[in-house]
């Protein structure tokens, strides 16, 4: 809402700076222990390995569309959108943690500007650090604005109880990273990802086997494991062999 903070000299700022860092979510640090043998499944798009040291991520997700009016400048209300989808754990202060959408999946207008969003400002929803029960509705356009600028609500009881973050499979932060993910089977093959990060440096492969419905013995970066069963929903596997 920039023209309204030029022509009143006024923006509402919930968020200012503070003296205290934030407080990050603790690191994990993860070896990875095959129950070598054992039976297990996953169903399609999970991860079957997981290693590293790295930060959980969190997420929160929206069941449904959701319309609502937010104060802004001058405590007028501008409509903002959120659709059924999953707002990603972005970034921690010392008093909220920040759950932001995709810039396709949400939107903040105001009259006469149009969108009131620009690239990594965030929509969604903030929980308190200190009061995990304290949840808002929140715009951060501060790039928009090219000023820090925080416009919030808080949720109703019924949207609160609705609404709570909950564990994600895409870290917050991550120092050293190796997965293996089953991205499914279909047209006689089975397919996985490999992605490992370290240093900044990130690097994903395809892998792709052949399978007929017999158990079939394959191998990811000197991991090896041996698939008994494969459908378009599931994957059932037994670890042979663990890379160290």
């Amino acid at each position: 809402m920039t023209r309204f903070v030029v022509a009143f000299g006024f923006a509402l700022t919930l968020s200012g700076c503070a003296a205290a860092p934030p407080k990050q979510p603790p690191v994990i640090f993860n070896s990875f222990a095959a129950p070598i043998g054992k039976l297990l499944s996953t169903e399609t798009g999970e991860d079957i390995f997981v290693e590293g040291a790295y930060i959980e991520g969190e997420k929160i997700v929206i069941e449904q569309d959701t319309d609502l009016m937010i104060p802004g400048s001058m405590m007028i209300p501008f409509p903002v959108q959120i659709v059924a989808s999953e707002l990603t754990l972005t970034r921690v202060t010392p008093e909220w943690k920040y759950f932001c959408g995709e810039s396709e999946s949400v939107a903040a207008s105001f009259p006469g500007l149009g969108s009131v969003i620009a690239s990594g400002d965030c929509v969604g929803v903030r929980v308190s650090v200190s009061n995990p029960a304290k949840k808002e509705w929140v715009v951060d356009n501060s790039n928009y604005n090219r000023m820090n600028t925080i416009w919030s609500k808080s949720l109703s009881g019924e949207q609160s109880a609705a609404v709570h973050p909950v564990r994600s499979k895409i870290p917050f932060s991550v120092k050293t990273l190796k997965r293996i993910t089953f991205d499914g089977y279909f047209s006689g093959q089975l397919h996985f990802t490999w992605q490992e990060i370290s240093s900044g440096e990130r690097d994903s492969r395809d892998f792709t086997f052949d399978f007929d419905g017999r158990p079939t013995v394959v191998g990811i970066k000197g991991n090896i494991f041996n698939v008994l069963k494969a459908d378009n929903l599931s994957l059932q596997y037994e670890w042979v062999k663990i890379a160290r």
